[in-house]
């Protein structure tokens, strides 16, 4: 049996999220004819694991005719762009529709931002990631593409280096205390869940899907990695999400935002209530994408990891 998209094209291979779904498809089975990398730079992927069914593409991402030529031929595309570059996947997806690419994965990993309330109350990300949905929308409407998005909530692993806490420097900024629970994903789940999705494995509802390796409070992950590394060092605060999210809205209306800003508003969205954290079981397709459900112990291997990676 053949997978249900032959060649796969992914975008930002290179980054965090692009390298595990490389990794994950090229350990797919059975294989893919062809998993080509689009590049900006051909040498910036040069370091990545070859295999023969893999091939890079560079492309300008500013030209139409670039693009196309780029995906022509291409079954599906996963687009794992780094944050500062989700606008530019509108191009993308109109090259992808003109060139005959059946199916498309947006950057879209992270939280649920097809909650309305995520969608009115927060501006920037949010709403450049909605502006893509509706594409999609649009041309699947017309029978031109279809297409899923994939939310895992925070990532898990990659947080613990400074973004939900900081297991190196023993540092932590507990978000309104702490006390919400969160839908958090590792890396290599996230990797596993897209190659899941690929090959068809979601039925209840294709247009999205929202996995997960545990749910958890900031509070709690701390206190694991404090049995990890020793309690005694830690610099603990508290961030006041409303007043921070405050803070970006003023900074991005001035023009002045900067990425810390597009943190402010992941933070009060994973903690205020109301914007859908963590999943409901009705909602969670990770057992379907063949994802387990992780204990504490295993959330305290990983931190024994990132240390152990980060020395």
């Amino acid at each position: 049996m053949a997978q249900r998209f032959p060649s796969v094209a992914i975008i930002g291979a290179t980054g965090n999220v692009g390298s595990v779904i490389l990794k994950a498809l090229q350990e797919a089975e059975p294989a893919y004819r062809s998993i080509t990398l689009l590049t900006r730079l051909a040498a910036s992927a040069s370091a990545l694991p070859q295999s023969p069914n893999v091939q890079i593409r560079e492309v300008d991402y500013s030209s139409r005719e670039s693009l196309v030529a780029a995906l022509n031929g291409i079954d599906a595309v996963v687009s794992a762009i780094g944050t500062r570059w989700v606008d530019d996947q509108k191009k993308i997806i109109d090259a992808a529709v003109e060139a005959g690419v059946r199916f498309f994965i947006p950057s879209q990993f992270g939280l649920a931002d097809t909650h309305p309330l995520l969608v009115r109350d927060f501006p920037g990300i949010f709403a450049d990631k909605n502006r893509i949905q509706a594409q999609l929308e649009h041309y699947q409407r017309e029978g031109r593409i279809d297409y899923t998005l994939v939310f895992v909530g925070l990532w898990l692993d990659w947080g613990m280096k400074g973004f939900i806490l900081d297991v190196k420097n023993k540092r932590v900024g507990l978000w309104d205390g702490g006390q919400r629970p969160i839908s958090m994903t590792t890396l290599e789940s996230i990797g596993k869940a897209v190659a899941g999705v690929l090959e068809g494995k979601v039925q209840r509802n294709n247009r999205e899907v929202r996995v997960k390796d545990i749910i958890i409070t900031q509070r709690r992950l701390y206190e694991l990695a404090a049995e990890v590394v020793g309690a005694d060092g830690w610099e603990v605060t508290t961030v006041d999400t409303e007043r921070a999210k405050a803070v970006a809205t003023e900074r991005l209306r001035e023009g002045t935002a900067t990425l810390n800003d597009v943190y402010a508003f992941v933070y009060r969205a994973s903690t205020a209530e109301e914007y859908g954290q963590p999943w409901k079981p009705d909602e969670d397709d990770s057992e379907t994408l063949g994802l387990r459900t992780w204990t504490e112990d295993d959330v305290k291997g990983l931190i024994r990891t990132v240390v152990a990676a980060e020395q």
